[in-house]
């Protein structure tokens, strides 16, 4: 039986891209769709953070691409305010997938598949609407009797009135939704999936956690069908207070993965969804293949190693450094990051000397931002993309690239204008890689150091003539 997995439909809603197509159009035509923070973000760009650091100047910004039509997801209302706007944006992307890959929505046939969604934001409309009717509401109240501790009762119980007239209405159903659970039990049953539908977190790795829950869904027998996805919805003051303790935003208005100045990352938004199928099945259906997954590796980088995860997803899929044309980078901006990161490619491909493979790198979160948890998600649209044309993308050209990557004893070079995928053996299909790694805990640099966790996809090309 065959192990590879198909990526047979996907979709996705990025920075100024509201389709894979849009995406790879402003990948090769090397556009950033970073954009000035808006109202919703109420960043006071200009001033410090709780943690002394800059605001970003830039980011990539759903803006209108975030708002979806429930009717046309088969919701029975219209989107109220206080409610969880995610749950609309992710059933739309799982939709726009399924529709990719030819498969008819709101079926009543029982289907053999599974959902797996990336998805933990720390806020939502629906519980922050709660909050506001609870526990800020009555520190609120708190705060008016300490100024105004001779306030009679009355005048207290009509500004408690007026205050929560002004809050949106709570009811049992935009709680329930506010629930990440509810989002995969709703795409389920739309699709009408009988298998298994759940919510995963690993931070930046999210999507390669996902993705490893649905292949095992399919080689184990548990599904036929299966949709792996990763959102990271609209970023707001609150949220990106804290992420910056984790990680430097840069003050640049773009961002240039592999830069020499690198002082950051740009946070970005958006989400993407995968239709996966066994590779057999695949081709029984006559589906378009963009992509085979042969492999995925999650884990910890003993003693300061960063290759090894990337080490262990070549070997599964057997892969080699002759085999790997294109490695789809973290690239997040953070220095310390990306020296490690390029150190560890460059361990396993070894010092560059004629004759010796060279691999390409580059990562798309110079055209969209850091999208945190789908940012692997972003990654594997690039990738599979690649793979489908043949052809190597390019990434933002940073003025001066980084001396580990720029000298000539490198053994990766930096893809900064798209190229021709040529192979020295054309009876070998090309492979590519995904890799990232999560913000170090315990170095607010970030970094791919000890006891940090990461993440590598080995992808390979659909022979143009299929067996």
């Amino acid at each position: 039986m065959d192990s590879a997995i198909a990526i047979v439909g996907m979709s996705c809603r990025f920075a100024g891209c509201e389709s894979p197509s849009a995406l790879w159009s402003a990948i090769m035509s090397g556009r950033s769709m970073l954009t000035v923070p808006d109202s919703m973000a109420e960043l006071p760009v200009g001033r410090k953070n709780i943690f002394n650091r800059p605001y970003p100047v830039r980011l990539g910004q759903l803006g209108s691409l975030y708002s979806c039509v429930p009717s046309m997801q088969n919701f029975p209302r219209q989107v109220n305010a206080g409610e969880n706007q995610d749950l609309y944006f992710a059933t739309q992307l799982a939709f726009d997938a399924l529709t990719d890959a030819s498969i008819r929505l709101h079926s009543t046939t029982p289907v053999r598949g599974t959902v797996r969604l990336g998805y933990a934001p720390p806020f939502n409309s629906s519980t922050v609407n709660w909050l506001q009717h609870t526990a800020f509401l009555d520190q609120t109240m708190d705060i008016i009797r300490r100024f105004m501790p001779n306030a009679p009762q009355e005048s207290l119980d009509a500004t408690r009135e007026k205050l929560k007239e002004s809050l949106p209405a709570p009811n049992a159903s935009s709680f329930l939704l506010g629930a990440g659970y509810r989002f995969v039990s709703w795409i389920a049953r739309e699709c009408a999936f009988g298998g298994a539908a759940t919510i995963l977190d690993a931070g930046l790795i999210t999507g390669a956690a996902v993705l490893m829950s649905a292949m095992d869904d399919l080689r184990l027998g548990h599904a036929d069908i299966a949709l792996a996805g990763a959102v990271t919805p609209p970023l707001e003051r609150a949220y990106l207070e804290g992420l910056s303790g984790e990680v430097p935003f840069s003050t640049k208005t773009e961002l240039h993965p592999f830069t020499q100045s690198a002082d950051g990352t740009i946070p970005g938004e958006g989400g993407a969804f995968f239709v996966l199928k066994r590779r057999e099945d695949a081709l029984k259906s006559h589906d378009r293949i963009y992509a085979l997954v042969k492999s995925v590796a999650v884990g910890h980088n003993p003693d300061n190693d960063g290759s090894q995860i990337l080490r262990e997803a070549m070997d599964a899929a057997g892969a080699t450094t002759k085999s790997i044309g294109l490695i789809e980078a973290d690239g997040s901006g953070v220095a310390d990051m990306e020296e490690r990161e390029i150190a560890a490619i460059q361990s396993l491909w070894g010092e560059h000397r004629p004759g010796s493979p060279l691999v390409g790198i580059g990562s798309v979160k110079g055209n969209i931002g850091h999208t945190i948890r789908a940012s692997m998600a972003a990654g594997l649209v690039k990738t599979a993309l690649a793979l489908h044309s043949r052809v190597l993308p390019p990434q933002l050209a940073p003025e001066v690239p980084s001396e580990k990557i720029a000298n000539l004893s490198s053994s990766a070079y930096l893809l900064t204008e798209a190229r021709p995928w040529i192979t020295g053996d054309p009876s070998k299909p090309r492979q590519a890689a995904v890799i990232a790694s999560n913000f170090n805990p315990v170095n607010p640099s970030g970094g791919m150091g000890r006891n940090g966790r990461s993440a590598a996809i080995v992808l390979e090309e659909e022979p143009e003539n299929r067996v």
